[in-house]
């Protein structure tokens, strides 16, 4: 009985039997976890690189596009040669790989003529990469277009290479293909035949893998000196330490020099070096633009220099220039820049007039957040003239520094004015020379404004900028406590704003002994209460609502608590909340049940639900409540 490829089915490819007969590995074929191959694939990916990995993908598929076409020639009747080259469409669909089905079909098989198109559905090779990797820039079912292209040319006798059009991996609605002999092809083909070539890749692989070592230890050692400039800034260092961290990092002389080209920091001692690596050489100050690398070859000299101007306010301020032993590249130039900038960070906050303009700043800034009759048009143009833009969004900030061990005495003054130095320290570090950042500091207090903008240009958030300013001075003595406040929209918004980041620091305060940061944002319709009521009012009210179902969860070591959370954020459904809490329903019912009966309400009322959601979010907010 002969077989249309519309008829094919697993039964028609394996039988299980304990008799002799037809089995599995009569026919040369294995049963593969979806799961598997995509931890394979995924494995391949990581370990040699996407346009590697596809290389090897499409070799194999290929060869299993062929071998199945044998396998279906030699064990299965077909009508006609048609249907055996059809069929091939249909493995797709019986091994789970897609739902294949052509939309154009011109093939003649006596002839050698082949030129299809169509689509691929439900491709599972979408779905593994997607689970594991990102939108990829172009389509990535390898093992389709592989498979497609190794049955139709052991089915036709000749190379048929299959192109995959459109995919869902890269962002389209759908996966199409379309299917030519190479010579149909033409040249349009020629970079994908280079993947289906027999080829030696140890060589290259090992090649990749002494690449990837030397791209470590650069990436490492420009990691270590950026944590060691750090260091030594913050300890006080400066143009010789400076320079020393760079010459031993690259193992080069180097030099800092001024604008007037005399020798500020150094690190190495050969001979005349100094005068051969002087800026004066080759710098030319006629030029409109300032270049970021000179590199410059000395006659009759062993090495070459590479020299990086130190930026002020987009004017030059020095010179570091370090001497090499082989041409520069991109490595040289990133570390070069990274100590430039340093040096030119350690030259801003040498600059006097910087203390000067951050005390006028801080005076200004006392009014512009804490005095609510302030003129703020007044504040705003005496801010202009300083450089400094009030209309941009900002963040007001308040630091609290509250002493865990010392007593009101002598010291006490000392310590919390050691703490806001380093704390006005770091935020004029920041400044970037753009931004000029006004602090102000009183008694155990700090207050800032920070631009939107800032936070932007440097890709980072509010929050971790908040959390690496805590990082950075929290101290096991001392709680230091952050509020942040939400964007200004008007220049009237700051003392509005800096209320809100005071609110913040009052219930870091008193959610926690240990330092923290809060944003405003982060208490919702609560900053309605705080703004009449202290947290230790807040609390009393979630007690009084919530007292039994806590006494009764500490006596019987139960859930209650947050069972009654949980159905509060699941819209009061009995069913939502026992699927997220993996309970039954006749359990879920019991619960709520209790609670009703221990609280004496009915959550059915309104009135009780919006009661008990209140006192949840106050218990969410000070921490007794931890969601899953």
């Amino acid at each position: 009985m002969t077989l249309k490829a519309s008829e094919l089915t697993l039964n028609d490819l394996l039988t299980i039997s304990t008799k002799p007969g037809k089995r599995l590995q009569d026919l040369n074929f294995s049963l593969t976890s979806m799961d598997a191959w995509a931890v394979l694939r995924t494995d391949l990916i990581n370990a040699l690189g996407i346009q590697r990995a596809k290389r090897f993908i499409l070799r194999y598929a290929y060869r299993s596009g062929m071998h199945e076409a044998r396998i279906l020639k030699e064990k299965i009747k077909w009508n006609d040669d048609l249907e055996w080259l059809l069929a091939g469409s249909k493995m797709h669909n019986l091994t789970g790989r897609s739902f294949s089905y052509p939309e154009d079909f011109n093939v003649d098989m006596e002839n050698g003529q082949f030129n299809v198109s169509g689509y691929w559905i439900d491709s599972s090779e979408v779905k593994q990469h997607l689970e594991y990797f990102p939108m990829h820039v172009e389509p990535i079912c390898y093992f389709l277009i592989g498979y497609a292209s190794g049955y139709t040319s052991e089915c036709l006798g000749k190379q048929i290479v299959f192109k995959e059009i459109k995919c869902k991996g890269k962002g389209d609605d759908h996966c199409s293909y379309t299917g030519k002999t190479v010579e149909e092809w033409g040249d349009e083909i020629s970079e994908e035949l280079l993947y289906y070539e027999d080829e030696d890749m140890s060589g290259e692989l090992d090649q990749m893998y002494q690449q990837i070592e030397r791209q470590k230890e650069r990436l490492e050692t420009g990691y270590s000196l950026s944590r060691n400039l750090t260091k030594v800034m913050l300890q006080g260092g400066g143009f010789k330490e400076f320079a020393e961290l760079l010459g031993k990092s690259l193992h080069c002389e180097v030099i800092i020099e001024n604008m007037n080209y005399e020798v500020i920091g150094k690190y190495g001692d050969n001979p005349g070096m100094e005068r051969n690596m002087s800026a004066s050489n080759f710098w030319n100050k006629s030029n409109e633009n300032i270049p970021e690398f000179v590199e410059t070859d000395l006659k009759d000299k062993t090495f070459k220099l590479l020299t990086t101007p130190i930026l002020l306010e987009n004017e030059v301020y020095g010179f570091i220039t370090i001497a090499l032993n082989q041409k520069s590249d991109s490595y040289h130039k990133d570390l070069l820049e990274r100590v430039a900038v340093v040096v030119a960070l350690y030259m801003q906050n040498q600059r006097v007039a910087i203390e000067t303009e951050q005390r006028l700043k801080g005076e200004l800034l006392e009014q512009l957040l804490n005095e609510k009759s302030a003129d703020v048009m007044e504040i705003y143009n005496r801010f202009s003239y300083l450089g400094y833009d009030l209309k941009q969004p900002h963040y007001i900030i308040y630091i609290e520094i509250n002493d865990r061990t010392i007593k009101e005495d002598i010291n006490t003054n000392y310590d919390f004015l050691k703490i806001r130095r380093q704390l006005t320290n770091l935020f004029q570090g920041e400044n970037k020379y753009r931004y000029n950042t006004p602090v102000l500091t009183k008694l155990n207090a700090i207050q800032t404004i920070v631009p939107k903008q800032f936070l932007y240009d440097e890709k980072t958030t509010i929050q971790d900028f908040g959390e690496r300013l805590l990082k950075e001075f929290d101290d096991q003595d001392k709680q230091i406590c952050i509020g942040i406040s939400d964007t200004t929209e008007n220049l009237t918004d700051f003392n509005s704003r800096s209320k809100e980041a005071k609110k913040a620091v009052e219930l870091a305060k008193f959610r926690s002994r240990e330092s923290g940061v809060i944003l405003s944002s982060e208490l919702g319709n609560l900053t309605l209460f705080l703004n009449a009521r202290e947290p230790e009012e807040l609390e009393s009210f979630a007690n009084g609502k919530l007292q039994e179902i806590l006494n009764y969860d500490r006596k019987k070591n139960s859930e209650l608590l947050e069972t009654l959370f949980y159905y509060t954020q699941n819209e009061f459904n009995l069913h939502k909340t026992a699927r997220v809490m993996s309970i039954s329903i006749s359990g879920m019912r019991y619960r709520i049940l209790k609670i009703e009966e221990l609280l004496s309400i009915e959550l059915s009322n309104s009135n009780s639900r919006f009661e008990i959601q209140m006192a949840l979010q106050i218990y969410l907010l000070l921490g007794k409540i931890k969601p899953i």
